[in-house]
């Protein structure tokens, strides 16, 4: 009985942290679902273009694009493979350029939760500088 019980509580654990980590949230305190729109960037490009992201989807699409210096498409994956983290936010590869001609350009980065609607990512841009931006959530209401 009690290695039944064991088993049982590392396969819900083990259940519990894949829901988790695929659900786009940090269990019951905050979700990235939905549109976040980028209101203040390193380097002042695409301000105001919107991303979307799905319930156990890893990757958040543009939804718009605005001020696009990085020759980024609507199609494009701005955040790939989504995870979370141990510290209460969220892994990504954020897409950096599409305009080598080759496969899009994409750097690790970090999702900090600032609060329910606001959210930062860290990490380097194109160049390899360290990039600063900030989202805001315009809706959790998940449209195309």
């Amino acid at each position: 009985m009690k290695n039944i019980l064991f088993l049982f509580t590392i396969i819900t654990l083990f259940s519990c942290d894949t829901i988790k980590k695929s659900s786009n949230s940090t269990g019951t305190v905050f979700s990235l679902n939905g549109e976040w729109q980028l209101t203040a960037n390193s380097d002042n490009s695409l301000i105001g273009s919107s991303v979307l992201v799905y319930p156990f989807v890893p990757d958040a699409k543009f939804k718009k694009l605005v001020n696009n210096t990085q020759c980024f498409r609507e199609t494009d994956v701005k955040w790939k493979n989504i995870a979370t983290d141990n510290n209460g936010g969220f892994t990504v590869n954020n897409l950096q350029s599409s305009c080598t001609g080759g496969a899009p350009q994409y750097v690790p980065a970090a999702i900090i939760v600032v609060n329910t609607n606001e959210i930062k990512v860290n990490g380097k841009n194109a160049a390899g500088e360290n990039s600063s931006q900030t989202w805001k959530r315009i809706s959790t209401a998940i449209t195309q």
